[in-house]
């Protein structure tokens, strides 16, 4: 490719192609720009190359259109293309990059993903944080207290659901071992509804209680309670008290 008179003085990056995109000539700023190139798609990027192609063997040639290069140095920018047909069918293009926009839009696109990615750690840490507090909410949803040295007291909270049996169940287990608890007291006033999982939980630790020759008095059952107690009380020895204050006060239930 040689440089010729036509664009002397010029300071943008100019052709003259012939019909197969075979560079005629270039300006000294297109020879700088891009290197010293053969055929025109060379220096077009491949997300551009079909749109070039179609363009610039088109024979009514778009006056104005824009394409993305690759320079030399291997950098990807976006250009308007000002072109125009001969009468012998050469093309005369004129490059006018777009003042590095495509770059500035790829960093901030950069920037962009960089900053999700450390949402998402953020969001990852939070949403671990919230799956601990909320296991430690369900622990305490059913706190024991020791009444004296043969009874513990559980009042529950909330709604009964197998989450919330499985979160409180080692520890009154372990207590109850080391204390040699031998009355477990479920005072259900403040409690909501039973789920189909936390019954069968519920269940299985009674069973566990059993095993384990401890007594389950339950106080405090509400009509909706008692339909799903019901059917444990079949399966497993559990005793029921109206209130917390008649468990306290019947010594008959203390061993």
């Amino acid at each position: 490719m040689t440089t010729t008179s036509q664009f002397n003085g010029l300071p943008l990056p100019a052709y003259t192609l012939d019909r197969q995109l075979v560079i005629i000539e270039g300006s000294a700023e297109a020879i700088e720009l891009f290197g010293d190139c053969r055929i025109f798609t060379d220096i077009v990027d491949e997300e551009s190359l079909n749109k070039a192609k179609t363009l610039l063997s088109s024979e009514v040639l778009q006056p104005k259109f824009e394409l993305n290069f690759i320079s030399r140095k291997g950098e990807l920018f976006l250009a308007d293309v000002y072109g125009k047909r001969s009468d012998s069918g050469s093309l005369s293009l004129v490059v006018v990059p777009k003042d590095n926009q495509l770059e500035r839009v790829a960093n901030q696109l950069a920037k962009l993903r960089e900053r999700l990615r450390e949402t998402d750690y953020d969001l990852f840490q939070e949403k671990e944080r919230t799956v601990e507090l909320l296991q430690r909410v369900r622990e305490l949803s059913a706190p024991y207290i020791q009444l004296d040295a043969n009874r513990l007291l559980v009042p529950l909270f909330g709604d009964l659901t197998e989450e919330q049996v499985q979160a409180f169940s080692p520890r009154l287990l372990a207590n109850i071992y080391e204390t040699r608890a031998e009355t477990v007291i479920f005072d259900l006033t403040a409690m909501g509804k039973i789920t189909d999982g936390g019954l069968q939980q519920l269940a299985d630790l009674l069973q566990s209680l059993t095993i384990m020759g401890t007594a389950s008095i339950f106080t405090g059952v509400k009509p909706e309670h008692a339909k799903h107690l019901h059917q444990m009380q079949a399966k497993l020895p559990m005793r029921f008290l109206s209130s917390l204050q008649q468990v306290l006060s019947s010594n008959r239930w203390t061993s």
